[in-house]
């Protein structure tokens, strides 16, 4: 098709599209039909993207999924994606496999921050570096390390005020509450940061608090423990 069909192909896809979504059907097939719309889409989503993809891809692993991320969103396919290189669930030998783990995937975030001021589009994004879980303080009989619910996040972006640590674990490694106020670690009359907080502020930072889908998903975050220039 030249361009001008591909066009009116795209527009007749989402005129069908937002008409289907607006009757209500089963969450099931919903996303079967919200799942059967981006593949009709993606085809001509693709050839903005390829352009700004390399012809020599790096071979570390975070290093191929940064260089496809950050493609879509130069190309303004994508707002967002999760890139991982998984294996950190240590339940057996956990020195000997995070200490070759770690340093590839701190090399990957270096990667794609070097690679995002290349494509000018560094000051357009945030970084959010976590796990799904901590390990626990002491070892396991085969040297490794269990899950543990404490855990902590590292956040990269304009508008983040850097060179900060907010909050702490005890000796224990046991979460030390802090004052949703001040961000100030308080034993006695703080609160335990969970990943409600966390996504709030994040919220916030992105302008989508009141936005009808936030409102869709509601946290459940009190005025009284929301925390407070979380970004500085």
């Amino acid at each position: 098709h030249d361009r001008f069909a591909l066009d009116r192909i795209e527009r007749a896809l989402q005129d069908e599209h937002q008409t289907s979504a607006a009757a209500p059907r089963l969450p099931r097939v919903e996303r079967a039909e919200n799942m059967l719309y981006a593949a009709q889409v993606n085809s001509k989503a693709l050839e903005r993207v390829t352009p700004y993809i390399p012809s020599s891809i790096p071979k570390e692993r975070l290093a191929q999924q940064v260089e496809i991320a950050l493609a879509s969103f130069k190309a303004g396919v994508c707002v967002s994606a999760n890139l991982t290189i998984g294996q950190f669930d240590s339940h057996a030998n956990n020195d000997p496999d995070q200490m070759k783990l770690i340093p590839e995937f701190l090399a990957g975030i270096a990667y794609l921050i070097r690679r995002a001021e290349e494509l000018k589009i560094r000051d357009q994004l945030v970084i959010i570096v976590q796990s799904e879980m901590g390990r626990t303080p002491n070892y396991n009989k085969g040297n490794g390390k269990d899950h543990w619910s404490i855990g902590s996040i590292m956040f990269l972006g304009r508008g983040i005020q850097g060179n900060r640590v907010l909050g702490a674990t005890d000796e224990k490694q046991f979460q030390v509450p802090v004052d949703p106020q001040t961000l100030a670690c308080d034993k006695e009359h703080g609160i335990r940061v969970r990943p409600e907080h966390i996504h709030t502020a994040l919220r916030e930072f992105a302008g989508i608090a009141d936005h009808p889908y936030s409102k869709k998903f509601p946290l459940g975050v009190t005025e009284k423990e929301t925390l407070r220039a979380l970004w500085g």
